[in-house]
């Protein structure tokens, strides 16, 4: 009778885990005092936390199977089932926590408490006993180069400080998953199709602000804050009226970057080489 052969022989492995992968990272973090940084970054998993008890969620943050700090952010993994509530009601909950904070934050402060989020679902490494190498993996890496990508860096750089406090990015896996399949119960048309662009990393995602305000209303999601475009720093413009949808440029890393469907004006933005 012949037996399994050794996956360490076949170069077969198990898959591990998947998890709902949850990561933010505070605008600016840098811009604030060193002595002020170490409050700043235990501050971030408080704000996070309490944004869970916010929404009536407190259960989920409980439930993280691993998690760990960035510096200026902090990431969570979940269980994958746990994902539709980190669009809806998360990133409102955590929109409305930190204009809470804000409101009675620090004179010492460098303006706003801002996050970005990623959100994103995958096979990740987990003991389940938050052990180092938990979190690993290449959806991982992905969270994490969404998060760092120019569509959602505009979105903060674009709107009011004083009012726009989150600008979240999700994965195109998450956005069918939990979005177009109706999980999260929120409309498709919250959210905003954008690609996204860095370092090795190439992929279509998907942009969501629960609270937009200046230039997002009057240019849209997709086109870079005033100034963008000729490498002067940008302003964020006051807050204006919506004037007849979205655009569909993106300012891509290195060369073109075309939308996809769904868009108003299908057109071409070329970013600056880098």
């Amino acid at each position: 009778m012949s037996t399994p052969q050794d996956p360490r022989y076949t170069g077969v492995s198990e898959l591990p885990p998947y998890r709902a992968l949850l990561v933010v990272d505070m605008k600016d973090y840098s811009g604030n005092a060193g002595r002020d940084q170490t409050e700043l970054t235990q501050l971030i998993p408080e704000v996070m936390e309490a944004a869970f008890e916010r929404a009536g969620l407190a259960r989920i943050w409980a439930r993280k199977t691993f998690h760990n700090g960035t510096g200026d952010g902090y990431a969570i993994g979940l269980p994958p089932e746990l994902l539709p509530h980190l669009l809806k009601p998360y990133l409102s909950a955590l929109q409305e926590e930190l204009e809470d904070r804000n409101s009675r934050r620090p004179h010492y402060w460098n303006g706003p408490m801002r996050f970005r989020v990623s959100v994103n679902l995958g096979p990740i490494a987990d003991s389940g006993a938050n052990q180092l190498g938990d979190g690993s993996g290449a959806e991982r890496v992905v969270l994490h180069r969404l998060l760092d990508s120019d569509p959602v860096r505009h979105l903060l750089a674009g709107s009011d400080p004083e009012v726009t406090q989150v600008a979240a990015i999700i994965s195109r896996r998450v956005y069918e998953d939990a979005v177009l399949a109706r999980f999260a119960d929120d409309p498709a048309s919250l959210y905003v199709e954008a690609g996204a662009e860095v370092k090795t990393y190439q992929g279509l995602a998907y942009l969501r602000v629960p609270k937009p305000s200046g230039d997002l209303l009057s240019r849209g999601f997709l086109k870079p804050p005033r100034g963008a475009e000729s490498g002067a720093p940008a302003t964020p413009a006051a807050p204006a009226p919506p004037s007849g949808g979205f655009g569909v440029q993106i300012n891509g890393s290195s060369g073109p970057i075309y939308t996809g469907s769904g868009t108003q004006n299908n057109t071409l933005y070329r970013g600056p080489e880098r």
